[in-house]
């Protein structure tokens, strides 16, 4: 491996990568959630990525969430970023500049807004006119518990 699972690295403009396992196939463009888990193999957690959904979300109980920038294969290690100028799934017309939320479209972001699936620390930055990936600005990212007021 290039990295241990889990190493950050800085890029321009602010940028953070995060070296994680693609614990199913994940998409270029892709949100996805992180957990760790260990495997028959081995005891040691390692840190993993599923494209996030709202049922998954729930389920994982693990707050931070990444944006893959190109696409990663299940069982195979990637670089997800987690802060910067980053490209995002959103579904068609989701607006720029408000609160996003999971969606049962795994990967993809919206600003439906859905229970406890509300993602802090991302914005758009234009409008998503069909299914696309535009331009996000990614501040650690995270799913939180409960809705902006």
């Amino acid at each position: 491996f290039p990295a241990t699972p889990g190493t950050r690295v800085n890029t321009s403009n602010n940028g953070v990568y995060i070296f994680a396992r693609a614990e199913s196939d994940i998409a270029q463009f892709d949100a996805v959630v992180f957990s760790t888990y260990s495997d028959s193999a081995s005891l040691t957690p390692v840190l993993r990525a599923v494209p996030i959904t709202t049922t998954n979300a729930a389920a994982l109980g693990y707050s931070m969430v990444g944006f893959a920038q190109t696409a990663i294969t299940s069982a195979y290690y990637g670089w997800i970023g987690i802060n910067g100028s980053l490209r995002c799934k959103l579904l068609v017309s989701c607006n720029p500049k408000v609160p996003l939320y999971t969606t049962a479209t795994a990967g993809s972001l919206d600003d439906t807004t859905v229970s406890a699936g509300y993602i802090q620390g991302i914005v758009a930055n234009t409008s998503a006119t069909s299914a696309s990936a535009p331009y996000c600005i990614v501040n650690n990212a995270g799913l939180m518990t409960s809705n902006p007021v």
